[in-house]
């Protein structure tokens, strides 16, 4: 990935838009401080970077960093509420629609793959927890159709 970084003393108006674009762009916090330091030390000595303009790219990168924070609190949340929702249907009978077939049985147990997504065990069928369309109280054995 490449990203230009315009002349700060520059006199045209959207070299500090785009900068500051560049730098909203960036999701590698030291990426940025790397830039930001090559666009101080290259400055026109005759015409310095304007302080308020460092100040709003590094307010940029925290609030950049607090979204990423954000959202990966949330994916852990939302990871956790189908781990919650998946365990909490172990006895529960189920109904899902996996291949084309309709699986109906009671969730024996629950299983996890590399992403984190739940899969449920329906009589020895693998359901994945989006796939079911209907719960209720346990009934004994499965039935597929």
């Amino acid at each position: 990935m490449t990203i230009g970084v315009n002349g700060v003393g520059s006199s045209d108006p959207t070299s500090a838009t785009s900068s500051s674009t560049a730098a909203s762009q960036l999701s590698n916090p030291q990426l940025f401080l790397q830039l930001l330091i090559a666009e101080l030390q290259n400055q026109d000595p005759t015409n310095p970077t304007d302080p308020s303009q460092i100040m709003q790219q590094t307010s940029e990168l925290s609030q950049m960093e607090a979204v990423n924070s954000m959202s990966a609190a949330i994916t852990q949340e939302e990871s956790a509420a189908q781990a919650n929702e998946a365990t909490g249907l172990i006895g529960k009978s189920v109904s899902a629609t996996v291949g084309g077939a309709t699986v109906t049985g009671a969730v024996t147990g629950v299983a996890f793959d590399s992403s984190g997504n739940p899969t449920l065990d329906v009589a020895g069928t693998a359901v994945p927890l989006a796939a079911v369309s209907e719960v209720s109280a346990a009934t004994s054995g499965a039935v597929t159709s």
